[in-house]
């Protein structure tokens, strides 16, 4: 007779120790007077995000509510659900964290536009322009642009050096637009008129309602094709 135990045991993933674990599961088993381990199919329970990212996650909340002078790593890894060494072992300062919510920033924009673009026509010439209205505007405004400008402002209030990751992607943007066949002035102010919508977004000023805010988000994809005509 064997009997079949499945054993879940928890071995230490991205985290510091202490802070999240990974769920490996063995099969064991039992005969009469013998027993042995084996690897099992079987699924093991749901993994929670790695600590890192629930960090950041948090930090973005903190700073969307309190603002970037009001955040502190405690009330952060409160937020979290970790320890302040946990925090402490991913990010060593506020000035690390608020970095991290810059980069994050850039990398999830950048994100937003490659999927926005991936719906347009390749044979668009305005494909480009356009993809930056409808990826940063159009999709799920409120809580990214809000989460996203927030710290954004989190990273500008407590020292400007933090924003030289954005500066470096705006200078990119910028570049990548002269040298295209565009008008470059009436591109460059759609992509102004992008930026000063998401942030009147974040700081929580912007009075257009949802069909004013559609006219201006659609008037912006026309001009950015006659920036090509």
């Amino acid at each position: 007779k064997y009997t079949v135990w499945t054993v879940y045991i928890n071995l230490p993933n991205d985290t510091v120790p202490g802070e999240g674990s990974a769920a490996r599961n063995f099969a064991v088993i039992e005969s009469p007077g013998n027993s042995q381990a084996q690897a099992s199919s079987a699924t093991p329970p749901a993994a929670t995000p790695p600590a890192r990212d629930r960090i950041l996650d948090a930090a973005q909340q903190v700073v969307g509510e309190l603002g970037a002078a009001r955040m502190t790593l405690a009330g952060v890894a409160q937020a979290a659900k970790v320890s302040k060494g946990g925090l402490l072992y991913h990010f060593p300062s506020k000035e690390s964290l608020l970095g991290a919510l810059a980069q994050r920033y850039v990398d999830r924009m950048a994100l937003c536009i490659e999927e926005a673009k991936s719906d347009l026509q390749e044979a668009d010439l305005g494909r480009d322009l356009k993809a930056c209205v409808i990826g940063i505007l159009c999709a799920d405004p409120g809580s990214r642009a809000m989460g996203m400008g927030a710290a954004l402002m989190a990273a500008a209030a407590n020292d400007p050096a933090l924003l030289q990751v954005i500066r470096q992607r705006s200078a990119q943007c910028i570049a990548e637009l002269a040298a295209s066949k565009a008008n470059f002035a009436r591109a460059a102010i759609v992509m102004l008129a992008v930026d000063a919508l998401m942030m009147r977004e974040s700081l929580r000023i912007s009075t257009f309602d949802d069909a004013q805010r559609e006219q201006i988000v659609q008037e912006l994809i026309r001009i950015a094709d006659e920036c090509y005509g």
